[in-house]
This record gives structure tokens, sequence and C-alpha cells, in this order.
């Protein structure tokens, strides 16, 4: 005869034997883990777990690098900001100089006002935008007499079409493309005052104070039109070296001081929305961090559990076995 071939115990077996008498064994796999969580469910919730996980620390990798890029160009936003502030702190006495208007003719006439918030191109950067765009909305809400919005950014538009979409006349887009320079600034002084007829320009902009803090600004600045009829006592302070044509000489000075503005304000929004991308990115960086120790933790209780799930399996099979 031949010799009887020897059975080798498998899991299916353990099981029959566990199933089969009222032993130890028994009460220990009836004593195992809940059966909430099925072991093919444990293992795709382990595998989710470190799936998620990866995802997130590749998040992390990405703030923090975006976190270093704007940190490097804070520096020489600074400087550029710093060299341009005096222009237009000097621009904005110059037009101080020119005497105010009577209050009972401001009162008599409709003004057009022309509201230009400075939006940033990209997002990712806190609530920079948001504060310009709702400071817009409040001056839209509170100006009386009719009122047009040139924005300059991409973000603009989209926080103002829903609302005061009707106001929206002229939208600059990609403005941070290139590095900002004055004959950018020009261009769209210049395309402001042949396209939209208005009184009194207001610009909202994001002033920069420091890497965390900034202030959201609005300033005011009237065209030619309007201070034509307030040029006597300008012309008396200051000496011109040919004849002074009032029309002339106002429509070329307040295109420059718009110009001049224009660009100092896109220094200032381009610094403080560098700086509030720099935190934003900091504290996303931090959020991760947060969130890849709690998956962690999670995805080891997982593990643990898969692990204990088994060991149980195996001391049941085995003690069936044996009895």
């Amino acid at each position: 005869f031949w010799p009887r071939r020897r059975r080798v115990p498998t899991m299916l077996s353990f099981a029959r034997a566990a199933a089969a008498g009222p032993s130890r064994s028994v009460i220990l796999a009836t004593t195992r883990l809940p059966d909430a969580v099925v072991r093919g469910e444990r293992n795709a919730s382990l595998k989710q777990l470190r799936i998620r996980l990866a995802a997130v620390k590749s998040i992390q990798r990405i703030t923090k690098t975006m976190k270093m890029v704007a940190a490097a160009k804070l520096k020489g936003f600074q400087g550029r900001m710093f060299e341009a502030r005096p222009l237009g702190d000097t621009i904005e006495h110059m037009v101080q100089e020119i005497p105010a208007a009577p209050e009972e003719d401001v009162a008599a006439k409709d003004l057009t006002h022309l509201i230009v918030p400075i939006t940033s191109d990209r997002g990712l950067c806190g609530g920079i935008n948001g504060a310009v765009a709702k400071a817009a909305k409040a001056l839209l809400n509170d100006t009386p007499g009719e009122k047009t919005v040139a924005i300059i950014g991409n973000k603009g538009e989209a926080l103002l079409k829903r609302t005061h979409g009707q106001h929206i006349t002229k939208i600059f887009s990609d403005v941070y493309v290139n590095p900002t320079s004055f004959a950018l600034a020009s261009e769209i002084a210049e395309e402001l005052v042949k396209t939209t007829k208005y009184d009194k320009a207001s610009i909202i902009f994001n002033k920069f104070k420091s890497a965390i803090a900034y202030d959201t600004m609005i300033e005011e600045i009237e065209s030619a039109d309007a201070m034509e009829d307030r040029l006597a006592v300008f012309g008396e302070k200051f000496e011109f070296d040919d004849e002074f044509s009032e029309s002339l000489h106002m429509n070329d000075m307040m295109q420059f001081c718009l110009a001049s503005k224009i660009y100092s304000r896109l220094l200032e929004s381009a610094t403080a929305e560098t700086s509030a991308r720099m935190q934003a990115m900091e504290n996303a960086t931090k959020n991760c961090g947060e969130m890849i120790s709690k998956l962690t933790l999670q995805m080891n209780k997982a593990r643990q559990a898969v692990i204990t799930q088994e060991l149980g399996e195996i001391v049941s099979g085995a003690a069936a076995v044996a009895e």
C-alpha cells in the first residue's frame, strides 16, 4: 500500500474545526475584534490611508516650496516699493497744493466716479483680494451718481462680477506677468483716460506694513477736466517755462499723476500679495504637518488592527487543531 499522505492544516480547516467543537477555540474566535470591519475592507481602508498620507506629504512639499519662493521674492518687491514710495507721496503733495472746489459747486454737480480696485492675478494669498473687493463693494454702495469700475488683476472680476457686474467697464489682466514698471502704469493710465469719462477716480489697494500685516487703502484723484476750474491759485504758486495753457498742462499733469499713483500702488499691492502668500503657505504647511501626524496615527492603528485580527485567527485555528 502506498503511504497515506499527511494533511497539512489550512486556514479553512482551522475555521471548520473552530465551528465544529464547543471548545476554547470557539471562545477565542468569538472574543476577537468586532465584525464591523471585514479583513478585505480593513486592508482597503489601510491602502486608502497610505494614498491619502502620500498625497498630503506631496502637498506639504509644494506649500513649503511656495513659501520659500515667496520669501525670496519679497525682498526684491520691498526694495522697488520703497524706491517708488517717494514718487507717490510727492505727487500726492503736489495735488494737495491745488485748492479744493467749493462745497456748493461739488454738491450741485453730478459727479462720475471711477473705481479702480487693484487685485492679484493668482490666488493662494489669503484674504488679500477679498479685502479689496469688500472695500470696492462698500464704496459702490455708498457713492451716489454714475459709477464705473476698471479692475486691475484677474481675481477682481470673479469677486465683483456677480454683485456689481453692470458697473465693470474695463479689466486689465495679466498685469504681474512681467515686472511692474512705470511704462506699464502709464499704459494703464492712458487707457483709462481715453476710454472712461470720470470726474473723480478712487484707487483701492493694499498697503504693505510688514511681512504679516497690510492695510486696505482708498486714494482719490480728480480728472483734468474737474481740475481746470481750480487753477487760479495753482498758476500763481508755480512757475512754468512756456506760456501756461490750463487745459493742455493740466491734462498732461493729471495723467502723469494718475500713472505715478498706479505705479506706486501696483508695487504696494504686489509686495502685500507676496507677503500674504508667504504667510498663507506657512500656515498651509503647518496644517499639512498636523494632518500627517493624525493620518500616521490612524494608519498605524489600522495596521495594528489587521495584525491583531490575523494573530487571533491563527491562534484560534491552532487551538482547534490541538484539541
